[in-house]
This record gives C-alpha cells, structure tokens and sequence, in this order.
C-alpha cells in the first residue's frame, strides 16, 4: 500500500462519501488484523500508512485471508462524519453487478456510498476462506484525511458468517468470468450512472436479499428481520 501500487480510480471527483466528494478506488494487500507487518499500528491522528500521506478521496477496500478493512479517505472531514464513523450504526450489503462486486455501507445517518472490489485487480489470489457458521470475522473501518494520510476516525465490527460467505461465493464467481480491463471500467461506469448517490444506493440495498445485508456487530449468524436499510428519510 504503497505510491507505487496501482491504484484503480473508477469514477470521477463527483461521487464521494459526502457531499458528492471523492472517487472510488480497489486495492490489495496482505496484512495483519490491527497492525502493520512493520509494527505500525492503527491509532486516531496517527498515519494510516507511514510510507504514505495523500490519497485518493472514497472509500477503499480491502480484503484477504488476514484482514478486511474499509478506509475512506476525505479532505476535511467534518465532525458529523466523523462521529458516524465512530459511533453511528453500521448497515452493510453486497452486490455483485455484471464482473464486478460493490460493498454497500452507511454509518449512522450519513448517506449509502459504496466500495468496488474486483478479484481479477488484485496482485495476489484471493485467498479469503469461509467462516464456519455461527462464527464472525472481524472488520476495520477508517476515515482517514485524504490530504495528510491521518486518521480521523476507526473502528472494528465484526460480520457474522452468512454475510462474509455470501460475499466470497460471489467473489469466486467474479473471479471465473472472462475479464478485460475496457470490460471492468465500462461495467463499473454503468453501475454508477445507475446508482449516482446515496439515495439510489438506499434503493439498491432495499432490493438484496436477506443474506446481502447485515448489521456491523451482529450477534445472529443468520439474516435478521430489520437487518436491512431503514425506512428513507423525507
């Protein structure tokens, strides 16, 4: 995770966490649960990467066989944004659009943004195995500054098994369809020119079904009645 990794920017600077801010990017790389395998841990104000202090804005994601993490990087996030990231209730959902795989998420009452993350990007296999039922994985979110590379904001959730396996399954898939690059941008583009902002997101999330969405932090390894989105607000 480093500046000379190739960083897969695709959307333009109009879409974005908040207020239309930012682009959507797909990384990879092997990690430890909460910690660098230099030592660097993960502390608020503290660099989310040492070797690194500007990055592109959206959310990036993360996963493998040691962490999954979701970090989303703002220049001057506000206090409301921040405090939804540190104590806001998190809804997640997965959605698999053409070749590609979008993570869906909302922190408390900020809007419904999204993650890309296609298997046939990353410099390594995929090798996220799945959970045994009744068990959860744990997950990191990051607000990050995207103009000093420190962070805002963090937190750890855990998934329950349903949730992450229907998420590898789907994974696996995208894995084995034929892949070009043209292929990749032209789907991701449709995707976005379908689901613009937070509130088509919302929409979208309200269509999955029930073992696409759960909570952050969910006790019960199967779907819950409520699990998915709230009602939208007026």
């Amino acid at each position: 995770m480093n500046q000379r990794e190739q960083w897969w920017l695709i959307t333009d600077a109009g879409r974005g966490w908040a207020g239309g801010r930012g682009a959507a990017c797909a990384a990879h790389r092997r990690e430890v649960e909460a910690t660098f395998t230099d030592g660097h841990a993960y502390r608020v104000d503290g660099p989310f990467d040492p070797d690194r202090s500007v990055w592109p804005q959206g959310p990036h994601l993360w996963m493998d066989a040691d962490h999954i993490r979701l970090a989303i990087f703002l220049t001057r996030p506000t206090l409301r944004e921040i405090a939804a990231v540190h104590t806001g209730k998190a809804r997640f959902g997965w959605t698999e659009q053409g070749i590609n795989g979008f993570l869906l998420f909302q922190y408390g009452d900020s809007p419904w943004n999204d993650a890309p993350f296609n298997p046939q990007r990353l410099t390594e296999p995929f090798t996220l195995q799945p959970a045994p039922r009744g068990t959860h994985t744990r997950v990191s979110t990051f607000l990050v500054h995207a103009d000093t590379g420190r962070t805002a904001a963090m937190r750890m959730f855990t998934w329950p098994a349903y949730f992450l396996n229907h998420i590898i399954t789907s994974v696996h898939r995208l894995a084995a369809q034929p892949y070009t690059e043209a292929a990749a941008r032209s789907a991701h583009q449709d995707f976005y020119n379908r689901y613009p902002d937070g509130s088509s997101l919302y929409r979208l999330a309200c269509s999955l079904p029930p073992e696409a969405l759960c909570l952050g932090g969910q006790r019960d390894d199967r779907p819950l009645a409520g699990t998915g989105p709230r009602p939208e607000p007026a």
